[in-house]
Protein backbone atom coordinates (compact mmCIF):
# COMPACT_ATOMS: atom_id res chain seq x y z
CA UNK A 1 0.00 0.00 0.00
CA UNK A 2 1.51 3.31 -1.09
CA UNK A 3 1.66 6.20 1.37
CA UNK A 4 1.27 9.70 0.01
CA UNK A 5 3.88 12.27 1.07
CA UNK A 6 3.08 14.48 4.02
CA UNK A 7 1.41 17.72 2.77
CA UNK A 8 3.43 19.73 5.28
CA UNK A 9 6.65 18.34 3.83
CA UNK A 10 5.53 19.21 0.30
CA UNK A 11 4.73 22.77 1.37
CA UNK A 12 8.11 23.06 3.12
CA UNK A 13 9.93 21.75 0.06
CA UNK A 14 8.13 24.23 -2.19
CA UNK A 15 8.98 27.05 0.19
CA UNK A 16 12.70 26.30 -0.05
CA UNK A 17 12.66 25.96 -3.84
CA UNK A 18 13.39 29.13 -5.86
CA UNK A 19 10.33 30.78 -7.41
CA UNK A 20 11.61 32.05 -10.75
CA UNK A 21 11.96 29.74 -13.75
CA UNK A 22 15.52 30.94 -14.34
CA UNK A 23 16.58 30.06 -10.78
CA UNK A 24 14.91 26.64 -10.97
CA UNK A 25 16.53 25.89 -14.32
CA UNK A 26 19.89 26.95 -12.91
CA UNK A 27 19.34 24.64 -9.95
CA UNK A 28 18.48 21.76 -12.29
CA UNK A 29 21.66 22.48 -14.25
CA UNK A 30 24.11 23.10 -11.40
CA UNK A 31 22.96 20.43 -8.92
CA UNK A 32 23.87 17.45 -11.16
CA UNK A 33 27.25 19.04 -11.98
CA UNK A 34 28.08 19.50 -8.30
CA UNK A 35 26.91 15.98 -7.49
CA UNK A 36 29.04 14.57 -10.31
CA UNK A 37 32.08 16.56 -9.19
CA UNK A 38 31.72 15.35 -5.61
CA UNK A 39 31.26 11.74 -6.72
CA UNK A 40 34.34 11.88 -8.95
CA UNK A 41 36.38 13.60 -6.24
CA UNK A 42 35.41 11.04 -3.62
CA UNK A 43 36.10 8.13 -5.94
CA UNK A 44 39.44 9.63 -6.95
CA UNK A 45 40.59 10.44 -3.43
CA UNK A 46 39.36 7.31 -1.72
CA UNK A 47 40.12 4.82 -4.48
CA UNK A 48 42.71 5.90 -6.98
CA UNK A 49 44.70 8.40 -4.91
CA UNK A 50 44.83 6.29 -1.75
CA UNK A 51 45.63 3.14 -3.72
CA UNK A 52 48.52 4.88 -5.43
CA UNK A 53 49.77 6.14 -2.07
CA UNK A 54 49.59 2.64 -0.57
CA UNK A 55 51.48 1.17 -3.52
CA UNK A 56 54.23 3.80 -3.32
CA UNK A 57 54.44 3.35 0.46
CA UNK A 58 54.95 -0.39 0.04
CA UNK A 59 57.85 0.28 -2.31
CA UNK A 60 59.29 2.82 0.08
CA UNK A 61 58.94 0.48 3.04
CA UNK A 62 61.45 -1.89 1.40
CA UNK A 63 64.01 0.92 1.23
CA UNK A 64 63.29 1.89 4.85
CA UNK A 65 63.83 -1.68 5.98
CA UNK A 66 67.09 -1.81 4.01
CA UNK A 67 68.37 1.44 5.57
CA UNK A 68 67.50 0.23 9.06
CA UNK A 69 69.47 -2.95 8.40
CA UNK A 70 72.40 -1.21 6.65
CA UNK A 71 72.53 2.51 7.65
CA UNK A 72 75.40 3.19 5.24
CA UNK A 73 72.96 2.86 2.31
CA UNK A 74 70.87 5.86 3.48
CA UNK A 75 72.59 8.46 1.32
CA UNK A 76 72.27 6.32 -1.79
CA UNK A 77 68.51 5.89 -1.20
CA UNK A 78 67.87 9.60 -0.41
CA UNK A 79 66.96 8.82 3.19
CA UNK A 80 68.35 10.78 6.15
CA UNK A 81 68.98 9.31 9.58
CA UNK A 82 67.83 11.93 12.08
CA UNK A 83 66.42 12.28 15.59
CA UNK A 84 62.88 10.93 15.89
CA UNK A 85 60.05 13.48 15.68
CA UNK A 86 58.32 14.74 18.81
CA UNK A 87 54.94 13.16 18.09
CA UNK A 88 52.36 11.85 15.66
CA UNK A 89 51.42 14.83 13.49
CA UNK A 90 49.08 14.61 10.47
CA UNK A 91 46.71 17.20 9.08
CA UNK A 92 43.02 16.18 9.41
CA UNK A 93 42.41 16.52 5.67
CA UNK A 94 45.56 14.66 4.65
CA UNK A 95 43.94 11.47 3.30
CA UNK A 96 47.08 10.20 1.59
CA UNK A 97 49.09 10.78 4.79
CA UNK A 98 46.61 8.71 6.73
CA UNK A 99 46.84 5.88 4.18
CA UNK A 100 50.65 6.11 4.26
CA UNK A 101 50.77 5.99 8.06
CA UNK A 102 48.50 2.93 8.24
CA UNK A 103 50.56 1.08 5.63
CA UNK A 104 53.90 1.91 7.35
CA UNK A 105 52.59 0.87 10.77
CA UNK A 106 51.42 -2.43 9.29
CA UNK A 107 54.89 -2.95 7.83
CA UNK A 108 56.81 -1.76 10.91
CA UNK A 109 55.15 -2.72 14.23
CA UNK A 110 57.77 -0.70 16.17
CA UNK A 111 56.91 2.55 14.33
CA UNK A 112 55.58 4.99 16.98
CA UNK A 113 55.71 8.44 15.32
CA UNK A 114 54.88 9.81 11.86
CA UNK A 115 55.25 13.56 11.22
CA UNK A 116 54.26 15.20 7.92
CA UNK A 117 53.67 18.71 9.31
CA UNK A 118 56.95 19.96 10.79
CA UNK A 119 58.83 20.08 7.49
CA UNK A 120 57.07 20.87 4.23
CA UNK A 121 56.87 17.97 1.75
CA UNK A 122 58.83 15.79 4.13
CA UNK A 123 58.01 12.65 6.12
CA UNK A 124 59.70 11.95 9.46
CA UNK A 125 59.50 8.57 11.16
CA UNK A 126 60.32 7.57 14.74
CA UNK A 127 60.85 4.01 15.98
CA UNK A 128 60.84 2.46 19.44
CA UNK A 129 64.63 2.03 19.44
CA UNK A 130 65.07 5.83 19.28
CA UNK A 131 66.11 6.05 15.64
CA UNK A 132 64.48 8.36 13.13
CA UNK A 133 64.35 8.60 9.38
CA UNK A 134 63.43 11.45 7.07
CA UNK A 135 62.67 11.32 3.35
CA UNK A 136 60.85 13.27 0.65
CA UNK A 137 57.04 13.13 0.68
CA UNK A 138 57.03 12.55 -3.06
CA UNK A 139 58.43 9.07 -2.50
CA UNK A 140 55.13 7.92 -0.94
CA UNK A 141 52.52 10.23 -2.52
CA UNK A 142 51.60 11.19 -6.05
CA UNK A 143 53.00 14.56 -7.07
CA UNK A 144 50.53 17.49 -7.42
CA UNK A 145 47.39 15.48 -6.69
CA UNK A 146 45.28 18.63 -6.62
CA UNK A 147 45.72 19.30 -10.34
CA UNK A 148 42.87 16.98 -11.29
CA UNK A 149 40.56 18.59 -8.75
CA UNK A 150 41.50 22.09 -9.90
CA UNK A 151 40.92 21.10 -13.51
CA UNK A 152 37.54 19.59 -12.62
CA UNK A 153 36.40 22.68 -10.72
CA UNK A 154 37.65 25.12 -13.37
CA UNK A 155 35.99 23.15 -16.17
CA UNK A 156 32.75 22.94 -14.19
CA UNK A 157 32.73 26.72 -13.57
CA UNK A 158 33.37 27.52 -17.23
CA UNK A 159 30.72 25.12 -18.50
CA UNK A 160 28.23 26.36 -15.91
CA UNK A 161 28.79 29.97 -17.02
CA UNK A 162 28.35 29.02 -20.68
CA UNK A 163 25.21 27.04 -19.85
CA UNK A 164 23.82 29.95 -17.79
CA UNK A 165 24.29 32.36 -20.70
CA UNK A 166 22.62 29.92 -23.09
CA UNK A 167 19.79 29.31 -20.63
CA UNK A 168 19.20 33.05 -20.19
CA UNK A 169 18.82 33.37 -23.95
CA UNK A 170 16.25 30.57 -23.92
CA UNK A 171 14.28 32.07 -21.02
CA UNK A 172 14.18 35.60 -22.46
CA UNK A 173 11.36 34.78 -24.96
CA UNK A 174 9.30 33.30 -22.12
CA UNK A 175 9.69 36.51 -20.13
CA UNK A 176 8.65 38.59 -23.13
CA UNK A 177 5.56 36.40 -23.54
CA UNK A 178 4.74 36.80 -19.84
CA UNK A 179 5.08 40.60 -20.05
CA UNK A 180 2.85 40.73 -23.14
CA UNK A 181 0.18 38.57 -21.45
CA UNK A 182 0.36 40.67 -18.27
CA UNK A 183 0.03 43.90 -20.25
CA UNK A 184 -2.96 42.55 -22.18
CA UNK A 185 -4.61 41.53 -18.91
CA UNK A 186 -4.31 45.17 -17.78
CA UNK A 187 -5.79 46.56 -20.95
CA UNK A 188 -2.58 47.32 -22.88
CA UNK A 189 -1.51 45.88 -26.22
CA UNK A 190 2.24 45.35 -26.00
CA UNK A 191 4.36 44.73 -29.08
CA UNK A 192 5.23 41.03 -29.17
CA UNK A 193 6.65 38.66 -31.76
CA UNK A 194 7.09 34.92 -31.09
CA UNK A 195 10.71 33.85 -30.76
CA UNK A 196 12.83 31.24 -29.04
CA UNK A 197 12.41 27.48 -29.05
CA UNK A 198 9.67 25.72 -30.98
CA UNK A 199 7.48 25.24 -27.91
CA UNK A 200 7.83 28.90 -26.89
CA UNK A 201 7.02 30.04 -30.43
CA UNK A 202 3.92 27.84 -30.42
CA UNK A 203 2.79 29.33 -27.10
CA UNK A 204 3.45 32.86 -28.39
CA UNK A 205 1.49 32.23 -31.59
CA UNK A 206 -1.40 30.81 -29.57
CA UNK A 207 -1.33 33.90 -27.35
CA UNK A 208 -1.46 36.25 -30.34
CA UNK A 209 -4.39 34.33 -31.82
CA UNK A 210 -6.21 34.40 -28.49
CA UNK A 211 -5.58 38.13 -28.11
CA UNK A 212 -6.91 38.77 -31.60
CA UNK A 213 -10.06 36.74 -30.89
CA UNK A 214 -10.69 38.59 -27.63
CA UNK A 215 -10.20 41.96 -29.31
CA UNK A 216 -12.63 41.00 -32.08
CA UNK A 217 -15.15 39.83 -29.49
CA UNK A 218 -14.86 43.11 -27.55
CA UNK A 219 -15.21 45.12 -30.74
CA UNK A 220 -18.29 43.17 -31.82
CA UNK A 221 -19.88 43.55 -28.39
CA UNK A 222 -19.19 47.28 -28.41
CA UNK A 223 -20.61 47.75 -31.90
CA UNK A 224 -23.69 45.70 -31.04
CA UNK A 225 -24.54 47.55 -27.84
CA UNK A 226 -23.69 50.94 -29.30
CA UNK A 227 -25.72 50.29 -32.45
CA UNK A 228 -28.78 49.05 -30.61
CA UNK A 229 -28.65 51.84 -28.06
CA UNK A 230 -28.16 54.48 -30.75
CA UNK A 231 -31.03 53.17 -32.88
CA UNK A 232 -33.40 53.23 -29.91
CA UNK A 233 -32.81 56.88 -29.18
CA UNK A 234 -34.76 58.09 -32.24
CA UNK A 235 -38.08 56.37 -31.42
CA UNK A 236 -37.70 57.27 -27.76
CA UNK A 237 -37.20 60.92 -28.62
CA UNK A 238 -40.28 60.82 -30.83
CA UNK A 239 -42.25 59.20 -28.02
CA UNK A 240 -41.16 61.91 -25.60
CA UNK A 241 -42.34 64.62 -27.98
CA UNK A 242 -45.68 62.94 -28.49
CA UNK A 243 -46.15 62.42 -24.75
CA UNK A 244 -45.32 66.06 -24.05
CA UNK A 245 -48.24 67.10 -26.30
CA UNK A 246 -50.70 64.66 -24.74
CA UNK A 247 -52.94 65.95 -21.98
CA UNK A 248 -54.13 62.69 -20.46
CA UNK A 249 -53.46 61.15 -17.02
CA UNK A 250 -51.66 58.19 -18.55
CA UNK A 251 -49.06 60.45 -20.17
CA UNK A 252 -47.16 60.96 -16.91
CA UNK A 253 -46.70 57.22 -16.32
CA UNK A 254 -45.65 56.68 -19.91
CA UNK A 255 -43.14 59.53 -19.65
CA UNK A 256 -41.59 57.86 -16.60
CA UNK A 257 -41.30 54.60 -18.56
CA UNK A 258 -39.59 56.42 -21.42
CA UNK A 259 -37.17 58.06 -18.96
CA UNK A 260 -36.41 54.64 -17.50
CA UNK A 261 -35.71 53.30 -20.98
CA UNK A 262 -33.35 56.21 -21.61
CA UNK A 263 -31.43 55.37 -18.43
CA UNK A 264 -31.14 51.78 -19.62
CA UNK A 265 -29.77 52.97 -22.96
CA UNK A 266 -27.25 55.24 -21.21
CA UNK A 267 -26.13 52.26 -19.15
CA UNK A 268 -25.67 50.18 -22.30
CA UNK A 269 -23.56 52.93 -23.87
CA UNK A 270 -21.46 53.26 -20.72
CA UNK A 271 -20.86 49.52 -20.56
CA UNK A 272 -19.85 49.35 -24.22
CA UNK A 273 -17.68 52.47 -24.11
CA UNK A 274 -14.02 51.79 -24.82
CA UNK A 275 -11.21 53.57 -22.99
CA UNK A 276 -9.30 54.46 -26.14
CA UNK A 277 -9.29 58.15 -25.18
CA UNK A 278 -8.50 57.48 -21.53
CA UNK A 279 -4.74 57.69 -20.99
CA UNK A 280 -3.13 56.18 -17.93
CA UNK A 281 -1.37 58.89 -15.97
CA UNK A 282 -0.30 59.94 -12.50
CA UNK A 283 -3.42 61.32 -10.80
CA UNK A 284 -4.22 62.63 -7.34
CA UNK A 285 -6.89 60.26 -6.07
CA UNK A 286 -8.38 62.63 -3.48
CA UNK A 287 -9.72 65.22 -5.97
CA UNK A 288 -10.69 62.44 -8.41
CA UNK A 289 -12.81 60.63 -5.81
CA UNK A 290 -14.44 63.85 -4.59
CA UNK A 291 -15.28 64.80 -8.17
CA UNK A 292 -16.80 61.37 -8.81
CA UNK A 293 -18.91 61.61 -5.64
CA UNK A 294 -20.13 65.11 -6.54
CA UNK A 295 -21.02 63.89 -10.03
CA UNK A 296 -22.98 60.91 -8.71
CA UNK A 297 -24.65 62.62 -5.75
CA UNK A 298 -24.60 66.42 -6.11
CA UNK A 299 -25.59 68.23 -2.95
CA UNK A 300 -25.57 65.14 -0.71
CA UNK A 301 -22.39 66.16 1.06
CA UNK A 302 -20.77 62.71 0.99
CA UNK A 303 -17.21 63.02 2.31
CA UNK A 304 -14.20 61.05 1.13
CA UNK A 305 -12.02 59.74 3.95
CA UNK A 306 -8.41 58.84 3.31
CA UNK A 307 -4.91 60.22 2.73
CA UNK A 308 -3.84 62.25 -0.25
CA UNK A 309 -2.00 59.94 -2.63
CA UNK A 310 -0.96 59.99 -6.29
CA UNK A 311 -1.34 56.84 -8.39
CA UNK A 312 -0.94 55.80 -12.02
CA UNK A 313 -4.57 55.24 -13.13
CA UNK A 314 -7.09 55.78 -15.91
CA UNK A 315 -8.79 58.90 -14.45
CA UNK A 316 -11.98 58.81 -16.54
CA UNK A 317 -12.57 55.10 -16.06
CA UNK A 318 -11.87 55.17 -12.31
CA UNK A 319 -14.07 58.22 -11.82
CA UNK A 320 -16.91 56.51 -13.69
CA UNK A 321 -16.48 53.35 -11.60
CA UNK A 322 -16.64 55.22 -8.28
CA UNK A 323 -19.65 57.21 -9.48
CA UNK A 324 -21.41 53.94 -10.36
CA UNK A 325 -20.76 52.55 -6.89
CA UNK A 326 -22.04 55.71 -5.22
CA UNK A 327 -25.21 55.72 -7.35
CA UNK A 328 -25.73 52.05 -6.58
CA UNK A 329 -25.30 52.72 -2.84
CA UNK A 330 -27.78 55.62 -2.90
CA UNK A 331 -30.29 53.51 -4.80
CA UNK A 332 -30.51 51.00 -1.95
CA UNK A 333 -29.42 52.95 1.15
CA UNK A 334 -29.64 56.29 2.85
CA UNK A 335 -26.17 56.66 4.34
CA UNK A 336 -23.09 56.28 2.10
CA UNK A 337 -19.46 56.33 3.13
CA UNK A 338 -16.49 56.58 0.67
CA UNK A 339 -12.97 55.82 1.82
CA UNK A 340 -9.43 55.36 0.52
CA UNK A 341 -6.87 53.07 2.15
CA UNK A 342 -3.19 52.89 1.18
CA UNK A 343 -1.25 49.65 1.73
CA UNK A 344 2.28 48.65 0.79
CA UNK A 345 1.24 46.89 -2.41
CA UNK A 346 -2.32 48.09 -3.12
CA UNK A 347 -4.80 50.96 -3.01
CA UNK A 348 -8.32 50.20 -1.77
CA UNK A 349 -11.24 52.47 -2.67
CA UNK A 350 -14.33 51.50 -0.67
CA UNK A 351 -17.96 52.57 -0.98
CA UNK A 352 -20.25 51.45 1.86
CA UNK A 353 -23.97 51.84 2.42
CA UNK A 354 -26.60 50.93 5.00
CA UNK A 355 -28.89 49.11 2.56
CA UNK A 356 -29.99 45.47 2.53
CA UNK A 357 -26.65 44.26 1.14
CA UNK A 358 -26.02 41.20 -1.02
CA UNK A 359 -25.82 37.63 0.36
CA UNK A 360 -22.35 36.13 0.18
CA UNK A 361 -23.53 33.37 -2.15
CA UNK A 362 -24.83 35.93 -4.68
CA UNK A 363 -21.91 38.37 -4.74
CA UNK A 364 -20.06 36.75 -7.63
CA UNK A 365 -23.27 36.57 -9.66
CA UNK A 366 -23.97 40.24 -8.91
CA UNK A 367 -20.77 41.31 -10.70
CA UNK A 368 -21.70 39.57 -13.95
CA UNK A 369 -23.18 41.62 -16.81
CA UNK A 370 -26.98 41.83 -16.90
CA UNK A 371 -27.28 40.02 -13.56
CA UNK A 372 -30.31 41.06 -11.48
CA UNK A 373 -30.71 39.39 -8.14
CA UNK A 374 -34.04 38.26 -6.74
CA UNK A 375 -33.52 40.01 -3.42
CA UNK A 376 -33.93 43.41 -1.87
CA UNK A 377 -31.24 44.70 -4.23
CA UNK A 378 -33.00 43.41 -7.35
CA UNK A 379 -34.28 45.31 -10.33
CA UNK A 380 -35.60 48.84 -9.97
CA UNK A 381 -36.53 51.32 -12.63
CA UNK A 382 -33.70 51.57 -15.13
CA UNK A 383 -31.51 48.91 -13.52
CA UNK A 384 -30.23 46.30 -16.00
CA UNK A 385 -27.47 44.78 -13.89
CA UNK A 386 -24.46 46.46 -15.49
CA UNK A 387 -23.22 48.80 -12.73
CA UNK A 388 -21.00 46.35 -10.88
CA UNK A 389 -19.89 44.77 -14.17
CA UNK A 390 -18.65 48.16 -15.36
CA UNK A 391 -16.78 48.72 -12.09
CA UNK A 392 -15.13 45.31 -12.27
CA UNK A 393 -14.03 45.94 -15.88
CA UNK A 394 -12.42 49.22 -14.81
CA UNK A 395 -10.65 47.52 -11.88
CA UNK A 396 -9.36 44.75 -14.16
CA UNK A 397 -8.09 47.35 -16.65
CA UNK A 398 -5.88 48.63 -13.81
CA UNK A 399 -4.71 45.11 -13.01
CA UNK A 400 -6.88 45.03 -9.88
CA UNK A 401 -10.20 43.58 -8.83
CA UNK A 402 -13.60 44.37 -7.31
CA UNK A 403 -14.48 42.85 -3.94
CA UNK A 404 -17.91 42.79 -2.31
CA UNK A 405 -18.36 42.34 1.42
CA UNK A 406 -20.29 43.46 4.47
CA UNK A 407 -20.29 47.14 5.32
CA UNK A 408 -19.69 48.61 8.74
CA UNK A 409 -22.96 50.46 8.20
CA UNK A 410 -24.84 47.19 7.89
CA UNK A 411 -25.19 47.08 4.12
CA UNK A 412 -22.87 46.39 1.19
CA UNK A 413 -19.18 47.26 1.01
CA UNK A 414 -17.75 47.49 -2.54
CA UNK A 415 -13.96 47.77 -2.73
CA UNK A 416 -11.89 48.59 -5.81
CA UNK A 417 -8.42 47.11 -5.19
CA UNK A 418 -5.69 48.61 -7.38
CA UNK A 419 -2.06 47.36 -7.34
CA UNK A 420 0.63 49.95 -6.63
Amino acid sequence: MSVSPDPARRVLARRWLPRSFYARAALILILPIITLQLAVAVMFLQRHYEDVTVQMTRNMSREIALVRAEPELASRLDIEIVAPPAGMRLRPWDLSGRAMREELMDRFPDLVRVDTVSLRKTVQLGFEDGTGLRFDRGNVSAANPHQLLVLMVATALIMTAVSALFMRGQIRPIRRLARAAQAFGRGHVADYRPSGATEVRAAGTAFLEMRARIERHIEQRTLLLSGVSHDLRTPLTRMKLELSMMDVPEATALAEDVASMERIIDTFLEFSRENANDVRQATELGPLLRGAVDMAAPGRGIAVDGPEVTADVYPDGLSRAVANLVKNALRYGEEVRVGLQVAASALVISVEDDGPGIPETDREEAMRPFARLDSARSNTAGNVGLGLAIVRDVARAHGGTLRLGESGLGGLSAQIVLPR
